[in-house]
């Protein structure tokens, strides 16, 4: 077996469903990111625009300046229940989000392939993890070592498992032998992610305005979500799943083995608002929902509870309203009540 080939059967080993390698150069998508950036479609995760984000996403090399190969690298999850029916006292959660912070058990599953790879290259062997948070353009990389296409949702859509995949990378100063890049798209002439996103926040460019995205909105939005578009997260606590739900790409994606939930797809608003910071804390610290924080959590919720239509949530909200100390909250529990 090739180098190449021993890197990829153990990576598949370590529960890897899809490898592809990549060249660091050219660097795919950049312009497109740049644009989405300058006209300020990131909201507030200004983290994205900063010199040092941009340097990087420009030139992988900032990470990494011996860097030669990307090795690209999918791992599954599986997508949310088949049901659109949520009972009227209860709130969803996004499906990737039930699963244990990938986060963790990524970066985890990389050193263990870094360990392996050293063992097959030697100690002059160097690399750099990618997950989520590192400045790459992870999509454009991943299409280029011909594990998928971007998908009019700006989602990388896998022809096995669909869009209900995660995304690492791992920097190498190997030179590997580059895969073909994926060139189908699969969306062709598609519209309905566009037109199925409750608040139109698809662009005709494969971007997503982060304005109106709900799973911006309830998750890295620290402030008050806009009244115009409260509406629209209907049952949504946490993410949203709409734009994938309906992708006929993803309609018979391979459904991984062996991933139990952390937590339940569907909670109890009442319960979960009464949460204490501590005890948020304790329920969700080693899954996504943490990244909402706790206010953000209760944000949300409180906006369910406006969308549920159930008046017996007004003695909580009012006896809450008179104790919350964050201005976000209360606003989001003065408009919950407004509604009901």
């Amino acid at each position: 077996m090739t180098l190449k080939a021993m890197i990829k059967a153990g990576a598949e080993s370590l529960g890897f469903v899809a490898v592809g390698f990549a060249n660091i150069d050219p660097v795919p998508g950049f312009q497109r990111y740049k644009n989405w950036i300058e006209v300020e479609q990131h909201a507030g995760m200004r983290y994205l625009a900063n010199q040092r984000a941009l340097a990087a996403r420009a030139n992988p090399r900032h990470l990494l300046p011996s860097g030669q190969t990307l090795i690209s690298l999918l791992s599954p999850y599986p997508p949310p229940s088949q049901t659109s029916a949520v009972h009227p006292l209860e709130g969803r959660i996004a499906a990737y989000a039930l699963q244990s912070d990938y986060h963790e058990i990524l970066k985890e599953r990389l050193d263990r392939l870094v360990d392996l790879i050293r063992d097959l290259a030697g100690n002059t062997l160097e690399t750099y993890a990618c997950v989520d948070s590192v400045p790459i353009l992870e999509k454009g990389y991943a299409q280029k070592a011909g594990l998928g296409w971007i998908g009019r949702n700006s989602l990388l859509i896998n022809p096995i498992y669909g869009s209900w995949v995660f995304l690492s990378e791992l920097l190498t100063n190997l030179k590997l032998e580059p895969d073909p890049a994926f060139e189908p798209d699969g969306c062709e002439g598609c519209q309905l992610c566009v037109r199925a996103c409750p608040t139109q926040a698809i662009g005709p460019d494969r971007t997503v305005d982060a304005h109106r995205c709900l799973s911006y909105l309830t998750i890295e939005n620290r402030g008050e979500i806009p009244a115009p578009l409260r509406g629209a997260l209907g049952k949504r606590v946490f993410g949203c799943d709409q734009c994938q739900t309906v992708c006929p790409a993803n309609k018979n994606a391979r459904i991984p083995e062996g991933h139990e939930p952390l937590i339940d797809e569907f909670v109890d608003l009442e319960e979960n608002f009464r949460l204490t910071a501590e005890e948020f804390k304790q329920r969700y610290q080693h899954t996504p929902v943490s990244r909402a924080r706790h206010a953000g959590f209760r944000r949300n919720i409180a906006i369910v509870m406006g969308n549920s239509g159930r008046k017996q949530f007004i003695p909580l909200l009012e006896k809450a309203l008179q104790q919350e100390s964050d201005p976000i909250v209360a606003e989001s529990i003065r408009w919950a009540l407004q509604q009901l």
